[in-house]
């Protein structure tokens, strides 16, 4: 594994030796420096200066990535863990900053999917067919967006022009796809503009045995019950009323059945299913007062439902409602920017397993700002009020941050942030049975940031960027036994994060005909738990289980003409499986790719794409007991009218 892991070390290194360029004229997957800017910030900043280490994931390297769903393109960075349980659509959280699933919030168009019911989500339930782009905040920033975002925020942007129709026509798309285990998947998608408004409809759907081939006790086996069939249906529309008012609505509706064929032990596992439906909407309202005044509300509601069964004698069903609306004002010049808003959330949940009339309304005031002095510094101080009816609780958090270029040239600089973070507990930590504890409070977390970033243009165009996080968590909620033999939830944990992440981009055309780019990172992550729960506690000052102590990923693409080629590496540390770090998960490398060719006949598009998966055939586990697939194929052909 070291070895492995030098050898990664070694080829940043080298790409590092292009820094030394000049040029001012970044451009990297076909945007300038100039004109990559992101909302995540609420302030809409450009990339270059902003406090805090955001990565966008673009469209062309979405389209890129094998698989078909959002942990397929979040485990190619080296930042982001994916817990997975095995092939996709298998139960996947995510892990950042050495921080669990409910301390990262994901959103959709600025909309929260985490559940209130458990503050995760299973990323599996989100088609790659629906993003724009994702935007990765990596860091904490409950100042902006309240509960959950203590480890980072994953910003999902979903696909919608914002300009006028030029081309009334209809446009047509379709794929069928066949690949290893007897999976069959296909996809059709219509577009169409008319005067100013414009509509896109698409579905999906994908079934398969799920039968992989993995070993088990040096045994070559073939998982067992863990057939799906996942069916997607989305719906964006826009309404251009004028040049300065615009309206958006996005509903995406998901039907997933699932067999979990359950941890490896020798024997035939239970017959336990699972059935999600999740029915997400989003209505949007763009008002351009002035030429620097924004003002922007989202009306949001989410239905989900999950039925859980093994055989004919265990049936759990949760029923989860969220109803939100929000509006935000913003004004930004040359100068200063500032926005100001009002979040309100109502979330519900019905549920055999947990007490009757679980119901939160959460209020939340917020504010933020940037002020540029002299073009070479930046300041971003943010503000937030979350008040939370259930517990009672009213929270402040904050953030100040900075972004300093103090050289001449304004590639270089310096990212520096500061802020308080929150997460409250979850209906399930609350309110089940026999087992919630309705005196919990809010979890809390002391995040800082610091790093140097670096754009160049010399023999390569690309970037390269150094940051550090170092995050102090307290109140953290764990489950422990009673003497009653249940186990109860208490706030009674710490923990303390110290991480560290280079990461280099690099994008360059050979000749006229060839372009390549690469995307590599290295992950060095130490998270563990500082708190004890008694005197002697054997968990004290150990690693927090299923966070790797180191990541790297080196993905590479390039493209001649119509054809393209992939090839994405990941290494994966060591981690553990228990809270007294006994149990070791080894570390394990993967090596996937793909290669494809466009055919362009008049009007119609063809496209043909060869996916492997797990090339070197490697045994490897992310979860202890669940093992992963073996090498993997599927192929794809796509038509576009």
């Amino acid at each position: 594994m070291k070895i492995k892991y030098c050898h990664i070390i070694i080829i940043l290194i080298i790409c590092a030796n292009y820094l030394f360029g000049q040029d001012s004229s970044f451009v990297i997957n076909n945007y300038s420096l100039d004109e990559i800017t992101v909302v995540s910030d609420k302030i809409d900043t450009k990339l270059s200066d902003v406090p805090t280490k955001i990565e966008v994931i673009s469209a062309k390297e979405i389209e890129s990535v094998n698989g078909e769903r959002l942990p397929d393109i979040l485990k190619t960075k080296s930042n982001i863990f994916i817990k997975s349980y095995g092939l996709t659509p298998a139960l996947s959280t995510i892990s950042t900053n050495g921080l669990g699933a409910e301390h990262t919030l994901i959103l959709i168009d600025g909309m929260k999917l985490n559940s209130f019911q458990n503050s995760q989500i299973d990323l599996s339930i989100i088609p790659k067919e629906f993003i724009e782009r994702i935007e990765f905040i990596n860091n904490g920033v409950s100042s902006l967006y309240g509960s959950n975002a203590i480890g980072g925020v994953i910003n999902i942007i979903t696909k919608n022009k914002e300009h006028l129709a030029q081309n009334k026509s209809i446009k047509f798309g379709a794929s069928v796809s066949q690949g290893s285990f007897n999976t069959l998947g296909y996809k059709v998608n219509a577009y169409k503009e008319i005067e100013n408004f414009n509509i896109g409809i698409n579905y999906n759907k994908e079934s398969s045995d799920g039968n992989y081939e993995y070993y088990f006790q040096d045994k070559l086996k073939e998982r067992q019950n863990a057939a799906y069939i996942l069916s997607d249906v989305g719906l964006r529309t826009q309404y251009i009323i004028n040049n300065k008012n615009v309206i958006k609505f996005f509903s995406t509706y998901a039907d997933q059945n699932k067999q979990i064929p359950g941890i490896e032990t020798g024997t035939t596992p239970a017959p336990t299913k699972q059935k999600d439906r999740n029915w997400s909407n989003i209505l949007t309202l763009d008002n351009n007062l002035t030429d620097n005044l924004f003002l922007k509300t989202n009306f949001g509601y989410q239905n989900n439902l999950l039925d859980y069964s093994v055989g004919k004698f265990i049936r759990s069903i949760y029923k989860n409602l969220v109803y939100s609306g929000s509006s935000e004002l913003r004004f930004k010049n040359d100068i200063y920017g500032i926005t100001s808003g009002y979040e309100f959330t109502n979330a519900s949940l019905e549920s055999r397993e947990l007490l009757d009339g679980i119901i939160r309304n959460q209020h939340a005031l917020f504010l933020s700002s940037s002020y540029n002095f002299y073009k070479s510094l930046i300041i971003f101080p943010s503000l937030r009020y979350d008040y939370i009816s259930d517990i009672d609780e009213g929270t402040f958090t904050y953030k100040f941050g900075i972004n300093f270029k103090p050289l001449a040239i304004s590639q270089f600089g310096i990212k520096a942030n500061v802020g308080s973070n929150f997460r409250a507990p979850s209906f399930n930590d609350l309110y089940w049975k026999n087992s919630g504890n309705e005196n919990l409070k809010s979890e809390r977390s002391i995040n800082v940031e610091g790093g140097l970033y670096y754009f160049f243009s010399n023999v390569l165009d690309g970037k390269i960027e150094l940051t550090y996080t170092h995050i102090s968590a307290e109140n953290k909620i764990v489950w422990v036994p009673q003497t009653n033999g249940l186990w109860k939830p208490k706030n009674i944990a710490e923990s303390l994060s110290n991480n560290f992440s280079i990461s280099i981009d690099l994008v360059e055309s050979i000749f006229e005909n060839i372009k390549i780019n690469i995307n590599s990172g290295i992950q060095i992550t130490n998270t563990r738990k500082t708190s004890s729960a008694y005197f002697g506690d054997p968990t004290q000052n150990k690693y927090i289980p299923y966070i790797p102590l180191q990541a790297a990923n080196l993905n590479f693409g390039t493209n001649y003409k119509n054809l393209d080629m992939n090839i994405f590496y990941s290494l994966s540390g060591k981690h553990f499986s228990d809270f007294e770090n006994k149990i070791e998960v080894k570390s394990y490398h993967t090596i996937d790719g793909n290669i494809s060719y466009q055919i362009n006949w008049f009007e119609l598009v063809s496209k043909f794409k060869l996916e492997i998966n797990n090339i070197t055939n490697t045994k490897y586990e992310v979860v202890s007991g669940y093992p992963m697939p073996l090498r993997f194929y599927k192929l794809t052909l796509t038509v576009n009218y």
